[in-house]
Order: C-alpha cells, then structure tokens, then sequence
C-alpha cells in the first residue's frame, strides 16, 4: 500500500497562513464611554517634563527639570483659581516615564494635556517659544493592530492644534517673546493622549538673558498665567456650554496682563 507524505514544502507554504484574532475596531469595546457632559469642566494635566535623572538640558546651572517643575506647580495654582479641576503627573523630582505621563491623561474622559518643556540651542541668539501638537494621534497601545506590528492612527481624535494656537498667543503677547510658531511633530506624549495635548517649549535655557529671566520667579508666574489664559481661551472657544457660573472664578481672578 502506497503511503502518501504530505510535502514538506506545502505545511511550510500553510504555515504562513497562521491567523492572529485581534480586536475589532468596529466592534462595541471599552472605547465607547459615556461622553462627558458638554458644560462639565475638562480636567487639566500638567506634564512637567523630565525628572530625576533625567535632566533634562541644562545651561549656566539652570536644569530643564527644575524649571518644568516650579511652572507646573504655578500653573496648578492658578488654574484651581479657574475652577479646573488639575492633575500633575509629577510632583517632585523624579522621573516619570512617557507613557505614564499618557497614561495618566488617558484615564480621565475629559481632559486636556499640557507638557510643559524649556528649549535649547547651539546658538546663544536663538530665543522664543514654540508650542507643539500631534501630526497624527495613535491608538492606545491596548487596542491592537494587525500582528501588533503598525500603529492605527485615530483622526476622530482632536489633535491639539487649536489648544496650541491659543497657548502660544497668550505666551507671546504676555511674555513679549519671539514668536516661533505652532508646529505638528511626532512626539510621544502629544500622539498617544486621546484628549487635546500640547507640548509647550516656553524659551530657551542655552539663551543667556532668557536662562537669567528664568531664575526670577515672577517670570516664571508669568509664563504659568500665560499658558493659563491660553487654556482658558481656549474652553471658552471649544465649550461653549459651559455656563459662566462655573467659570466666575477664573473671571475674577484672572491674571492681569
């Protein structure tokens, strides 16, 4: 009797036919949440950049991470003034990893996440501020893409450009700084939070007069109250439901220019 064996060249071609069960985006998941209430007050998260062993830059002895850390810490101040609810994904000096600075926004149905970072250049002239929003937001890393192996872009999501255009006319108008512009850029913490996200560049520490400015504290209020205003033009804009009852606070204790 002739036995048939089965070539090995066809079980390999088969093998290549393995199927991966992912998750399906169309279908009801986690993702669908209730929507939060169009006059509910989003929740704001102030990311101070670096932390710990991570300096971060660092000119004349002034370190990135301490800077970041002191504004975030006013602009929480203030911002409770508001009436913002507001969360800090760090509150001292330690480092904090990107994606749980992301994680920390994504667990919260309203909010919106700020990034608070100070520039560097190889030229001591270079100067201003600059703010940045995502050139694409990404799913979170549990809804997953075919093989696990490309990232599912989501452009449902708002990816932080109107939230950056007010942030940096309120740094430019109050701080008298160079205008260097809004820009779309890959950045992690801005492309993987589901909320409206900016990074926020607020001057540059390798610059002499603005490392300088940087150690008074007054100027560093006044960056705070001016990524502030820019928040809170930009509520005002973007949620208009919010009745003014909630925001009087803001409104009488809003930074004079």
């Amino acid at each position: 009797m002739r036995r048939c064996i089965p070539c090995v060249g066809l079980v390999v071609f088969l093998g290549c036919f393995t199927f991966v069960i992912v998750p399906d985006y169309d279908a009801p998941s986690s993702r669908e949440k209730p929507q939060p209430s169009p006059d509910a007050i989003p929740t704001i998260v102030v990311d101070p950049g670096h932390g710990g062993n991570d300096e971060g830059t660092k000119f004349y002895h002034v370190a990135e991470k301490e800077m970041t850390l002191d504004v975030a810490l006013r602009l929480e101040k203030t911002l409770l003034n508001f009436n913002f609810p507001v969360v800090l994904t760090r509150r001292d000096d330690h480092y904090v990893a990107l994606a749980d600075r992301v994680a920390t926004a994504n667990k919260i149905d309203n909010a919106v996440f700020i990034s608070i970072h100070f520039n560097q250049s190889n030229s001591a002239t270079v100067g201003g501020a600059e703010t940045f929003f995502a050139d694409q937001k990404l799913s979170p890393a549990e809804d997953w893409t075919w093989v696990g192996f490309f990232s599912h872009s989501d452009s449902t999501l708002d990816n932080g450009e109107t939230l950056a255009g007010f942030i940096q006319a309120a740094l430019v108008m109050r701080m008298d700084a160079t205008n260097r512009g809004i820009h779309s850029k890959a950045l992690y913490v801005v492309r993987h939070t589901r909320c409206p996200a900016v990074l926020v560049e607020a001057g540059f520490i390798s610059n002499p007069l603005e490392n300088q400015l940087l150690r008074d504290e007054s100027y560093r209020q006044r960056i705070a109250d001016s990524i502030a205003e820019g928040v809170m033009n930009y509520i005002r804009t973007t949620h208009p439901a919010i009745p003014p009852s909630k925001l009087a606070s803001a409104q009488k204790n809003e930074p004079k220019p």
